[in-house]
């Protein structure tokens, strides 16, 4: 896995009880919401500008800070993610919905995304969705994870089950994107397969976008994956059943596998 540091809940509200301003708006978001009133969505652009302007305490931005020396000194290029409590949840998945940032390569940056990781919580659409789901705001968190970002040839996301047949144990599925930068952006169709964790061997379902197949290295390298996939959801299954599946978001060189986000699989 790339090397990271996670920054808790309680930086996040550290950070909005730091602004009185940050909390006066958060007040009327509230109350917009109890009476479903048409400021909502203002009040939520609003409430991400007073996020996004705001400047982080002193000992907020050294505590993360002291972190990144501590923990990713020589990286040179970092992935900023979000991580809420409002997410992979039993009927809201919340895919998509909040920000994360690759590329970031200053701490000035790595600051500013956080922010931004941190007013995705209340984007008109997040809020939104939430509130049909009858999620309250009061109840919603926000965490950043910073990782190395680590180079690859191509990644993509692996589900430990078959998602066309839940019946079928012996399977996984796993889509494919040649281009890294469209691991979860959706800007290309990925390419999708499905393999036996019994006996072995993989099956082609679509090439997606791609001109060609994987060669031979790569496919074996993927069997290597759905392998990794279903010891890791027999590992973090919530009873003695073991058949509570996982969702892998994972890149590849030419050598490692690296493994940069695991949760529960909603379907």
């Amino acid at each position: 896995m790339p090397r990271g540091i996670a920054l808790p809940f309680s930086l996040q509200r550290r950070f909005l009880e730091s602004s009185p301003r940050i909390q006066q708006a958060i007040g009327k978001l509230k109350m917009a919401l109890e009476l479903d009133a048409r400021e909502i969505e203002p009040l939520c652009v609003e409430l991400q500008g007073l996020i996004r302007s705001a400047r982080l305490p002193g000992a907020l931005a050294g505590e993360i800070d002291s972190a990144l020396v501590s923990q990713l000194a020589g990286v040179r290029a970092f992935v900023v993610r979000s991580s809420s409590n409002a997410e992979d949840l039993a009927g809201f998945s919340a895919a998509g919905i909040y920000e994360s940032h690759n590329h970031v390569t200053t701490a000035e940056r790595i600051f500013a995304s956080v922010k931004e990781v941190w007013a995705s919580l209340v984007s008109v659409r997040s809020v939104r969705l939430r509130q049909q789901a009858g999620i309250s705001l009061d109840e919603c968190y926000m965490g950043v994870v910073i990782q190395e970002q680590v180079g690859a040839d191509f990644g993509g996301v692996l589900v430990t089950t078959n998602p066309m047949n839940r019946a079928d144990f012996r399977t996984v599925y796993v889509n494919v994107s040649p281009r890294v930068t469209d691991v979860v952006d959706g800007s290309a169709l990925p390419m999708q397969y499905l393999y036996s964790t019994v006996e072995g061997g993989g099956r082609t379902l679509s090439l997606g976008d791609a001109p060609a197949d994987l060669d031979s290295r790569a496919h074996d390298q993927l069997q290597r994956l759905a392998i990794a996939g279903r010891l890791l959801q027999g590992h973090f299954s919530p009873d003695y059943t073991f058949d509570s599946p996982v969702d892998v978001e994972w890149l590849a060189d030419g050598e490692h596998l690296h493994l940069v986000q695991l949760r529960p699989y909603s379907a």
